[in-house]
């Protein structure tokens, strides 16, 4: 089965996580939406406002222009109501008072086409070739249907005004001697008018205006600084009409570019947008800590609900995993959500219904494996008491009764000790006094064929073991290990770490390890034998003391053999409560 390569969460951080997903997820979206919206309609703002500003800029040009145009058509009609060789005096006074009442008017006249003046002002250049070479003069001959208007530039003549003027030309009709003719009339305008209407105008800090000619080259700009004015001129020379966003000199600014009507000129004017930029980032920045503060906000009350709601459901894993551990008189005790007290409340009635069970179980056990215990020493009992008669039978024949009785009373002291008041463990001590009458019996039957020595640790005499547990070990070790030989048995019984050891070991021809392997083997299960005092006594040490229990079988060929009892010091004897 493919298993997932999501990890493992908690309930508490499920929540946490999902809750902090969706409302990341809500407010992002929304500061989008809102951060987008406030950006757009800003920018329409801006370029609306920058329209305006330039549309109003523009009226103010084209009124101040329109008023010079109105002054010219005005001279212009007397010219074509007055004859010039009839009314020279007439027209002459009219050129002057327009010129002296109108304080930026600096001149104004009136040339024929091949420049002689005829009107006007007198202190202008008189001569034909400085008339007729003169750009404003060439100019308005070279479309003689609109107003030509120069870029500003010092009079020409001695005497005259060193400030920048403008010359506004146009060719015009007049009469002279009643015969019409065309001539050019001339105005020109003080610059400082242009340039005053430019700084009545607010753009901001850095913001500016820009006045270029039909050939892209700059007129007029109202800032000094020369950054400023070659970015804006690069920008509005890329751009011939509308409006254009840019960072000049680290300044946000919006540029918006016009025309100029009669002059053929544009005028650009530049506005400050740091303002409204830096508002967008306070905006940006003021979502953001919004949007910061609610995810706290929510991560904190995310994590007070998770925790109410897995606190208890932790409380249930440990409970569970305690009686997974064998505890099973743990008990949970939540409080919180209703259904999370019902679960706690059935976990509790099921651990009580499973300990009921495996105490009925374990009850039932321990029954089932004292019968079983018995029954293995009841194996014992019939066996030894069967070979003991027959070695009184063998006695009584052979006329040995001072044996015989010395038998029966070793015979009757070993069941005493065996019946031991009906307890199935006894104390060491008493289970070597069992050892000594019944090697009692077995020497008088073999006539004193083996010797016998009993080497007991008395620090473990009060230990209790199970009875029986070295008279069938005693009993191998004179049947099978000293034989009709004559040979030694010796019988140990110590304390080594957390075991109790004995040892019953005899001499003689010992055992080959094939034997011992397949004694083992009898012992283990895997194969089937007729040596019963061995698998009784490995049976029972098993059945009761547990797989730490031991018997270990080891032997040298022609010397001796040892069987060695490790059993646990810790056990008590539970039967026999």
């Amino acid at each position: 089965m493919k298993k997932s390569i999501k990890p493992d969460l908690s309930i508490g951080q499920s929540i946490l996580i999902s809750t902090l997903t969706i409302v990341t997820i809500v407010l992002v979206v929304t500061g989008l939406i809102f951060y987008t919206t406030f950006s757009i309609r800003t920018d329409a703002l801006v370029e609306s406002q920058s329209r305006e500003i330039n549309k109003q800029i523009v009226l103010n040009y084209e009124s101040y222009i329109n008023s010079i145009i109105e002054t010219a058509n005005y001279i212009q009609s007397s010219s074509l109501n007055l004859d010039l060789k009839n009314s020279y005096d007439s027209l002459q006074n009219i050129y002057i008072f327009n010129m002296e009442s109108k304080k930026d008017v600096v001149s104004i006249a009136l040339y024929d086409k091949e420049g002689q003046p005829l009107l006007g002002d007198q202190k202008r250049e008189t001569s034909k070739k400085g008339v007729t070479s003169a750009f404003w003069f060439q100019n308005a001959l070279r479309n003689d249907a609109i107003f030509y208007f120069s870029p500003p530039h010092i009079p020409e003549g001695e005497g005259r005004t060193q400030d920048e003027v403008i010359s506004v030309s146009k060719v015009v009709d007049y009469f002279d001697g009643s015969v019409q003719k065309k001539g050019v009339l001339l105005l020109e305008l003080n610059f400082r008018a242009i340039k005053e209407l430019a700084r009545k105008t607010n753009l901001g800090p850095g913001g500016h205006i820009l006045i270029l000619n039909d050939d892209d080259s700059l007129i007029y700009s109202t800032v000094s600084g020369e950054s400023l004015t070659l970015e804006s001129l690069r920008l509005a020379r890329a751009q011939y009409l509308g409006g254009f966003k840019a960072v000049i000199n680290s300044i946000g600014m919006y540029g918006n570019i016009n025309t100029l009507s009669h002059t053929r000129w544009r005028i650009v004017t530049v506005t400050n947008i740091d303002d409204i930029t830096k508002a967008k980032s306070r905006m940006f920045l003021t979502l953001f800590i919004i949007m910061g503060s609610s995810l706290l906000i929510t991560a904190l009350v995310s994590l007070f609900i998770s925790r109410r709601i897995s606190r208890p459901l932790n409380q249930l894993k440990k409970c569970m995993l305690r009686i997974e551990s064998g505890d099973f008189y743990s008990r949970v005790e939540v409080t919180g959500q209703k259904e999370i007290v019902l679960v706690a409340k059935s976990f509790n009635n099921m651990i009580d219904e499973i300990r009921t069970l495996m105490d009925r179980l374990v009850s039932e056990q321990r029954e089932k494996r004292k019968t079983e215990l018995v029954a293995l020493q009841n194996q014992i009992n019939p066996h030894f008491l069967y070979n003991t008669l027959d070695s009184i039978v063998w006695l009584a024949e052979n006329e040995r009764s001072e044996d015989v009785i010395t038998t029966v009373v070793a015979l009757a002291r070993f069941f005493r000790i065996s019946i031991s008041k009906g307890k199935n463990f006894i104390s060491v001590k008493d289970e070597i006094s069992h050892i000594r009458n019944y090697l009692t019996i077995q020497k008088i039957r073999y006539i004193d064929k083996f010797e016998y020595k009993i080497e007991i640790d008395k620090g473990i005499y009060n230990y209790k073991v199970m009875k029986l547990i070295l008279q069938p070990l005693v009993e191998n070790a004179i049947y099978h290990g000293v034989g009709e030989e004559e040979g030694t048995i010796i019988i140990r019984g110590y304390k080594q770490d957390h075991f109790l050891i004995f040892e019953v070991e005899n001499t003689g021809y010992g055992i080959p390890e094939e034997k011992i392997q397949y004694l083992n083997q009898i012992l283990m299960g895997t194969s089937d034998g007729l040596s019963v005092g061995l698998l009784n006594v490995y049976q029972r040490l098993k059945l009761y003391y547990g797989d730490r229990a031991d018997l270990i079988i080891t032997s040298e060929l022609d010397e001796m053999t040892n069987v060695k009892l490790m059993i646990p010091s810790g056990f008590q004897e539970e039967y026999d409560e």
